[in-house]
């Protein structure tokens, strides 16, 4: 694409929050005023990757890569710098005026589906507010759902009626072969012609976690089959790669450190009608793949809350073993009385719903307590059977604290020693081992294939002067007037500190200082890392102005001595040349040099 205004690009950048941006590709978890984890862009065990919010940078303190949110995107997507300010601007919702027409039609092609999806989510949403709406009013009433969360969740209603909506859409501009495609409508059995697929339903929007509306859900109101109907698979819409709630509950699950999954949208509607935000349903199927890869953008613990009937455990159990080996803790939480948990929070209440929280299982008590649900283990070909279930899970646990802890309770439960199930255990592996080595190892993780490092050094205690100073300067800036005053950029050894101090003095009003990812955009790629570097960095407590001056003493006592060593090299050369009118002058030079560097002293 073309030219971007410098002013669209502030804007995009401003309306972009850096720590929700880098949540969407790794973990994140707060650690004083700061985010960390593992880097995406180089290989470790140990997270070293910083977040700042406040300024809206990253730093890994491992690999060194540092930026703002175009620097971040341009990095993990491979795109150049016009494209990552389109993708963001995207997200955003930033326009940018576009001189080529064909990308424009590209670009128009590709919003269309999310734009009548849009409309159609409002076209319901509207119908529920006013008379056509009465039944499904009704019917959220009763279920004690407020306006404030139905105008949150966007929910809606499909009027009785075979098209209503396709007569509204239509109006609009839109082909029915388009609205077919989005599952929308369906046509009739002889072909000849197309009907609403959702009719006199309450309708609950489904959104992928970028908000926007990707498909529906519907209740029926009536004795219509089935109870719940979904949108079927369509080129947005897919249930196996999306969780109902995510766009509402992703703060949350990153604020509480876990997610709490539910089985349906009225169990997730409820849910944050009494404040449980970081509660999203897995629509009615056990929790797949892609949808634990997207929790883990936010947190690395899970609690299930299925419905307590026979098909919720069974659902719960299925998604088990798979949350535990992505990486995952996993609890379970279990609703009495047979109840969903939307009957449990309105008729129990919040407080009683957060003692169910505290008492859920972990995963292997879980699964000792529904394998030994109907039948206690007596001999010991039924123990071993029941541990056999648990093995894998024994085995998935990393950490060796509570490895022991799970398995003594396993033990215990089965009424065994500590040595007969961690013999078991050691079969476990040993089995496993072979397994392996037979088949032979494969590299799957492409993670692993790294970027190269980006070498900064501060090799020195000038350097280290240097990087405090700017540091300082960009914690308080009003601590620039004094900097000024006594420091040049000549003073700067380091060239990625000394291109950084250039632009604040050439900026001059600190209006780059105080928003640090537009200072990024002008910077170089290295000095783009350093800049990350030192907004990262914690700095030292105590008298900010005193830490200045020590810093402003020992830049220009190396200064001066670099300059000294640099006029005995010349004086040398003058001695030898026999150069005498030269030798008096830097003779001179040296002599005010070193009162110089004499009154510099401590």
């Amino acid at each position: 694409m073309g030219y971007i205004p410098d002013e669209v690009v502030e804007e995009v950048l401003q309306k972009t929050d850096i720590v929700q941006l880098i949540s969407e590709y790794i973990l994140l978890k707060k650690r004083g005023k700061n985010y960390f984890g593992i880097c995406p862009f180089h290989q470790e065990d140990t997270p070293s990757f910083s977040v700042t919010s406040d300024k809206q940078i990253f730093y890994c303190f491992g690999c060194n890569v540092g930026g703002n949110a175009f620097k971040f995107i341009m990095l993990k997507e491979g795109l150049s710098f016009p494209e990552a300010v389109q993708h963001l601007a995207k997200m955003a919702g930033v326009h940018i005026p576009e001189g080529d027409k064909y990308n424009q039609r590209e670009q128009q092609k590709k919003q269309r589906p999310y734009k009548i999806l849009a409309a159609t989510a409002d076209f319901f949403h509207q119908n529920l507010l006013y008379h056509k709406g009465a039944v499904a009013k009704n019917y959220l009433q009763q279920r004690g759902i407020t306006d404030e969360i139905t105008k949150n969740f966007l929910i809606g209603y499909a009027p009785v009626g075979w098209d209503n909506l396709l007569k509204f859409l239509t109006s609009k501009g839109c082909k029915e072969t388009e609205l077919e495609q989005l599952g929308l409508i369906i046509k009739n059995s002889k072909g000849t012609s197309y009907y609403d697929r959702f009719r006199n339903r309450v309708i609950l929007p489904i959104c992928d976690a970028a908000g926007r509306v990707v498909g529906f859900g519907g209740r029926a109101l009536d004795d219509s089959k089935p109870k719940y109907l979904n949108t079927p698979e369509t080129p947005l819409f897919n249930k196996r790669h999306l969780l109902y709630g995510l766009h509402l509950a992703r703060g949350a699950i990153r604020d509480n450190g876990y997610a709490l999954v539910m089985e349906g949208y009225m169990d997730v509607v409820a849910a944050h009608q009494f404040g449980i935000n970081n509660s999203v349903a897995s629509l009615g199927t056990s929790l797949t793949r892609d949808q634990v890869k997207l929790l883990m953008r936010y947190t690395d613990e899970i609690i299930i809350a299925y419905d307590s009937d026979a098909a919720g455990v069974n659902a719960a159990i299925r998604g088990l073993d798979l949350i535990q080996q992505m990486g995952c803790r996993v609890k379970i939480l279990q609703v009495p009385y047979g109840k969903d948990p939307d009957e449990y929070l309105r008729e129990h209440g919040l407080e009683q719903w957060q003692q169910l929280i505290k008492s859920a299982y972990d995963l292997i008590d879980y699964k000792l307590k529904v394998a030994m649900a109907d039948n206690i283990p007596t001999t010991a070909a039924e123990k071993r059977s029941v541990l056999q279930q648990i093995l894998p899970n024994l085995a998935n646990i990393k950490n060796p604290v509570e490895q022991e802890e799970n398995i003594k309770n396993a033990a215990s439960n089965l009424n065994l020693s500590w040595e007969s199930v961690s013999g078991e255990l050691k079969n476990y592996f040993a089995k496993k081992d072979k397994n392996i080595s037979k088949q032979g190892k494969k590299w799957t993780n492409t993670d692993k294939l790294t970027k190269p490092s980006h070498n900064i050094s501060l090799t020195n205690t000038h350097h280290q002067a240097e990087f405090l100073l700017l540091g300082l300067i960009l914690s308080d800036f009003d601590l620039f007037s004094i900097v000024k005053k006594q420091i040049t950029a000549e003073h700067f050894q380091n060239n990625q500190l000394k291109n950084i101090f250039s632009l604040l003095i050439e900026d001059g009003t600190g209006t780059l200082a105080r928003k640090p990812s537009q200072l990024m955009q002008n910077l170089d790629e290295n000095s783009q890392h350093m800049l990350g570097r030192l907004l990262s960095v914690e700095m030292p407590q105590g008298s900010k102005q005193v830490a200045v001056e020590d810093c402003i003493k020992n830049m220009k006592s190396q200064a001066s001595k670099s300059r000294q060593e640099e006029l005995l090299y010349h004086l040398k050369i003058a001695e030898q040349a026999g150069n005498k009118e030269q030798v008096t002058e830097l003779l001179q030079e040296l002599q005010q040099l070193q009162r110089t560097i004499n009154t510099d002293l401590p």
